[in-house]
C-alpha cells in the first residue's frame, strides 16, 4: 500500500460491528470496512445465507454424482485411517493402537471420493458370532451425499456372504443416525443405559438380521394346516419391498377391514424378517407380521385369504417365524381370541401353549384372549 493511500485510510473513520450478523471484509485499498449482510431475500435478490446454501447443495449433488472408491486399509494409509477416525470422531479414539489396521482385510475400509479419503468403517465378529460395526463414518463436509450409505452397504454384503448378522451401537442423541440405519433395516433391540465412558452415555443396539436363505422361501407340503393334504402348487414366502408392499396392504385391509384405512406403509420395506408375504402361482393369499416385544418374537398379524385357508399356507407363515425366532435365539408369542377353537388347535398343533389369558384383551366389543407361547431357547 503506497503512503498515500495509507494516510487517505488513516483518517477514513472506522465503523464497528453493531450485531453479530455483521460481516468483516476489505476494499480495495486493503481498509478494514464492516457492512450488514442480508439475512432473508429483498425484491427477489437471495441473501448471503441462501446463496452459501446453495452453494453447499450444489457441492453435495456434485459429489452424489461422483464414484465413491472403497480402499483396502493397508500399511500405506494407515494413518489416512486415523486421521479420518480423529477428525470424525474426536476425543473418543485417540489412544486407540493402530498398528494392526493393516490386517483387517475384509472388515475394513476407506472411502474415497474424487481422489480423497472421505470416510470409514471398521467391523469385527463379536463375542456372539455377529458382525459388529464398530467404527463407520464420513466427514462433516462430505456428509448426506450418499457416502455412508456406499459404506453400509458394502458391511450389508460381507454379512450375507459370510452369513452373519449385523449389529451396532447408536448413541442416545444421535437420532439422525438411528433413523438412518432403521431406514436400511435395522432393528432396535436392546437400550444399553451405560455404553459410552463421556456423556450422554446411553446407547441404542440396532440389529439388522440376515437372512441365510434369501428373500424368497418356498414350501412344500410339509407343513399343510389339519386336514389338508400337500397342496400340487408350493407357497412362495416373499420379503416386503418397496415393488410388493401395496399386496401386503391388500390383504391387511381385505383381511382386517376398517383397521388399517390411514395406516401408513412407506417403510413397511424395512421389515426384513419380520415380515413375509405368501403367494400361490403368484396370488399373494395370507402374510404375516413379527416384532420384538418383552424379549421375545411377537406375532403381530397373521392373516390367510378365507378361499386359501387349510391349504398349508398358515403353516407355511408361522415357520418362517419359528426359523426366525430359533436365529435370533427369542420365544416366541401370540394372542388368539377365546373362542377361535379352530386357531388355538393350529397353534397347538405347532408347539404353543397356554400360558395366560387376558378377559379384556380386545375391543369394541371387550373380548378375552388366550396368551399362546413356543419355547425356543431352553
Amino acid at each position: 500500500m503506497s503512503k498515500r493511500v495509507a494516510e487517505k485510510v488513516k483518517r477514513r473513520p472506522r465503523r464497528y460491528a453493531e450485531s453479530i450478523n455483521e460481516q468483516l471484509d476489505y476494499d480495495t485499498n486493503g481498509a478494514e470496512v464492516y457492512y450488514q449482510m442480508p439475512q432473508s431475500s429483498v425484491e427477489g435478490v437471495p441473501s448471503v445465507n441462501e446463496i452459501i446454501d446453495g452453494i453447499v447443495e450444489t457441492c453435495r449433488m456434485i459429489l452424489r454424482e461422483s464414484p465413491v472408491v472403497l480402499g483396502k486399509i493397508n500399511k500405506n494409509n494407515v494413518w489416512t485411517l486415523k486421521w479420518l477416525i480423529d477428525t470424525i470422531f474426536p476425543r473418543m479414539y485417540s489412544a486407540k493402537p493402530y498398528d494392526k489396521a493393516h490386517l483387517l482385510g475384509d472388515y475394513g475400509r476407506i472411502a474415497y471420493c474424487t481422489g480423497v479419503p472421505v470416510g470409514a468403517v471398521i467391523c469385527k465378529i463379536d463375542e456372539k458370532d455377529n458382525l459388529y460395526i464398530f467404527v463407520i463414518g464420513t466427514l462433516p463436509q462430505f456428509r448426506r451425499c450418499g457416502i455412508g450409505s456406499v459404506l453400509l452397504n458394502y458391511v450389508i454384503k460381507l454379512g450375507e456372504i459370510i452369513k452373519k448378522n449385523i449389529t451396532l451401537h447408536v448413541r442416545v442423541d444421535n437420532r439422525s443416525a438411528k433413523r438412518f440405519y432403521q431406514r436400511n433395516g435395522f432393528i432396535e433391540t436392546e437400550f444399553v443405559n451405560e455404553f459410552y465412558f463421556r456423556e450422554p452415555r446411553g446407547a441404542h443396539h440396532l440389529v439388522k438380521y440376515i437372512s441365510t436363505s434369501g428373500g424368497m422361501m418356498v414350501v412344500d407340503g410339509d407343513g399343510e394346516q389339519p386336514g389338508t393334504s400337500a397342496q400340487s402348487n408350493p407357497i412362495t414366502l416373499c420379503e416386503v419391498t418397496k415393488e410388493n408392499v401395496q399386496k401386503l396392504k391388500m390383504l391387511m385391509q381385505t383381511l382386517f377391514p376398517g383397521m388399517f384405512t390411514t395406516a401408513n406403509f412407506e417403510d413397511a420395506h424395512t421389515m426384513g424378517n419380520f415380515g413375509r408375504i405368501a403367494c400361490k402361482n403368484d396370488k399373494p393369499v395370507g402374510f404375516i407380521v413379527c416384532r420384538f416385544m418383552n424379549g421375545m418374537l411377537y406375532i403381530s398379524l397373521i392373516g390367510i385369504l378365507p378361499e386359501y385357508r387349510r391349504h398349508g399356507v398358515g403353516s407355511a407363515l408361522l415357520q418362517h417365524a419359528v426359523n426366525y425366532a430359533t436365529t435370533v435365539k427369542k420365544d416366541i408369542q401370540l394372542h388368539v381370541q377365546v373362542g377361535n377353537t379352530i386357531a388355538q388347535e393350529f397353534y397347538q398343533k405347532h408347539g404353543f401353549i397356554e400360558t395366560e389369558r387376558i378377559e379384556t384383551y380386545y375391543n369394541n366389543p371387550p373380548r378375552a384372549a388366550f396368551l399362546y407361547t413356543k419355547k425356543i431357547c431352553m
